[in-house]
């Protein structure tokens, strides 16, 4: 079993790099030698309250949700999840991107407002990314994307040569939540780069239009890494295993959010 901490970490800059774009750089001293599980490593980030700093509490290691609503209301931290974007041993930091969506949630209201000197915790998780054999298909949602910027940056790091093997499908809903450069970085890298612009609703159903119109169970991707929204995540999954003929045990699927319903 994983060991999961609990580390007390703080915000050394908020930059806004698109309108609803964030990147948060945190800082802590544990960092200078953080094992990375892998490029799509998830984590929670626990926000204190308005005018409250951070303060540790006991955690039973992975059952971090139970330990948080254990605590007393007045100073029960939000927990959120996120993807570390990337990580700077030796500047013992690590860059999040998280797109916002206005300040009515808990995760989205701390981030506008946050000021470099602010604390927060950050609950170490892990990856689920896994390297191909051969072909890989790579599909994000705009909550996503930042950890597929991060895989992608791993196969350039150690593995060059199968990026020409790799298909990456960004269905986004505008440029206001995507950082500058994917298309112009990736394109002539990957064996194909689609972006797919519509709203949430649509995601699914322009999904299975274009992986229907592109592969084949005989031309089909030997794994898949999909992830954001349940909806999307699931419908993906669905057509590598049971269209495409897929192994499950090649498809990784992870829910990063679920349209219409809170996820702590």
């Amino acid at each position: 079993m994983t060991h999961h901490r609990l580390l007390p970490v703080t915000l050394t800059g908020n930059t806004r790099l698109k309108p609803r774009l964030h990147r948060l750089t945190f800082h802590s001293p544990a960092f200078s030698d953080y094992p990375l599980a892998g490029p799509d490593e998830y984590f929670g980030l626990l926000m204190p309250q308005d005018e409250q700093d951070f303060s540790p509490f006991p955690v039973d290691d992975v059952n971090v949700r139970a330990a948080v609503t254990r605590l007393p209301d007045d100073i029960r931290p939000a927990l959120r999840w996120y993807t570390i974007r990337k990580l700077n041993q030796e500047a013992c930091t690590i860059d999040v991107d998280v797109v916002t969506h206005g300040d009515n949630g808990p995760g989205s209201r701390w981030i506008l407002n946050a000021q470099p000197g602010d604390t927060a915790g950050i609950y170490t998780g892990q990856a689920l990314w896994q390297a191909p054999r051969k072909s890989q298909l790579l599909l994000a949602d705009a909550s996503a994307l930042p950890a597929l910027w991060h895989i992608l940056e791993h196969y350039e790091a150690f593995s060059p040569e199968t990026l020409g093997a790799v298909d990456v499908v960004a269905m986004i809903t505008d440029d206001a939540e995507v950082e500058d450069g994917l298309e112009e970085t990736w394109r002539g890298k990957v064996r194909s780069l689609t972006m797919v612009l519509a709203p949430h609703d649509e995601h699914c159903t322009r999904a299975r239009q274009l992986l229907g119109s592109r592969f084949t169970a005989d031309t089909a991707p030997d794994s898949v890494w999909v992830s954001g929204e349940g909806d999307l995540a699931k419908a993906v999954r669905s057509i590598a295993v049971h269209d495409w003929g897929v192994p499950r045990e090649d498809v990784i699927w992870s829910v990063y959010w679920m349209k219409g319903k809170p996820r702590p």
